[in-house]
């Protein structure tokens, strides 16, 4: 068999349809590379995005494969990339192939920021987490972050993270439930999510110290009266453009701090001004490549993390097999901001 099934976009702003394609030869990897029959794949509120919107200029690159969250079965190895055959592994697309993702039955991921599944958790909950949870620890242990020290190393060790402050809006989306739990797991001092009510509970059980409704018109002057002047970390995971106005709020106004957001944008100029300690906005993508060596750290350690029950799964519902209809219809409960839970496709067995 020298050709796969595969859901592409073809006409940007059009459904994803179903086309052949090659399957990627052993004899194309290249030293750390790894091919995978694809088991399950994740759906994430970027792919409509990319589908509808143009991100990243995807519509110069069809056609696309979409799904960065990659879980599968090792069918070959690369010459540096030492997986058991027949091992299942979780891991990212590469970023810089737009045929790389996981709507399809073959695909080649980098073994360098791979990992083994561990025994008791499923390839669909892998899917969760190799996009979301790279970038969930990218914003508070890489220097695109927060440059907070990463969890169990001796500069950990040294770092007072019971004394750090941070929020987190957009605290009950996938990525901020994560953050949250990393941050927990860290240690940080205290953790003030912004987020939908019904989810308080939830995000406290995380490891949120405070929970504040994303509804209501007093959110800076509720986490002032939390930390006062003294946050110097937010993290936006949700909002684009001047949706950023918020976050940047919440920063102490007299000490510079640090605002990281998982989309682009920037706030007004009217609260930057009055900002007068400073403030650092960063950009965060999850690239695993973006920091080597925290990834080699991160893809070390989170399996064990997650093993331990360390960091526990989110919600997520599965669509069987590469169904068109059904992911685009995934795709379209994102767009219009129905679905509070990921889709996740189980391409194969």
């Amino acid at each position: 068999m020298s050709t796969q099934n595969a859901l592409a976009l073809t006409e940007l702003g059009k459904p994803l349809t179903k086309i052949t394609l090659p399957i990627p030869s052993s004899s194309e990897l290249k030293d750390n590379e790894v091919l995978i029959k694809i088991t399950a794949a994740g759906l994430a509120p970027l792919d409509q995005k990319l589908r509808d919107k143009n991100m990243f200029n995807i519509g110069s690159r069809l056609p696309a494969i979409f799904s960065g969250d990659l879980v599968g079965t090792v069918v070959s190895n690369g010459a540096k990339a030492k997986f058991p055959i027949g091992a299942h592994v979780f891991s990212q697309t590469l970023f810089d192939n737009p045929r790389g993702g996981g709507l399809q039955e073959y695909t080649i991921i980098n073994g360098e920021y791979a990992a083994v599944v561990p025994d008791d958790v499923s390839d669909e909950e892998a899917a969760l987490y190799p996009i979301n949870a790279v970038t969930a620890a990218w914003s508070l242990f890489s220097s695109g972050g927060f440059d907070m020290p990463f969890p169990e190393t001796a500069e950990a060790g040294a770092f007072d993270y019971a004394g750090q402050k941070i929020a987190i809006v957009g605290g009950g989306s996938n990525l901020g439930k994560l953050a949250t739990q990393f941050a927990a797991f860290a240690g940080v001092g205290t953790v003030i999510a912004i987020a939908s009510p019904d989810g308080a509970e939830l995000l406290k059980s995380f490891g949120a110290t405070h929970v504040i409704s994303r509804h209501d018109t007093n959110i800076e002057e509720q986490v002032r009266g939390i930390v006062g002047d003294e946050l110097l970390h937010v993290f936006d995971t949700i909002n684009m453009g001047e949706g950023h106005t918020l976050g940047v709020s919440l920063l102490s106004d007299s000490k510079k701090g640090v605002f990281v957001s998982a989309l682009p944008g920037k706030a007004t100029e009217a609260m930057l001004a009055k900002k007068k300690g400073g403030i650092e906005e960063k950009f965060i993508r999850g690239f695993s490549h973006s920091f080597p060596d925290v990834a080699e750290l991160f893809w070390k350690e989170f399996p064990t993390w997650l093993a331990k029950g360390s960091i526990r799964p989110l919600k997520f519902k599965v669509i069987e097999g590469l169904d068109a209809d059904k992911v685009n219809h995934a795709l379209d409960e994102y767009a219009a901001g129905r679905s509070g839970e990921r889709y996740h496709v189980r391409v194969s067995r």
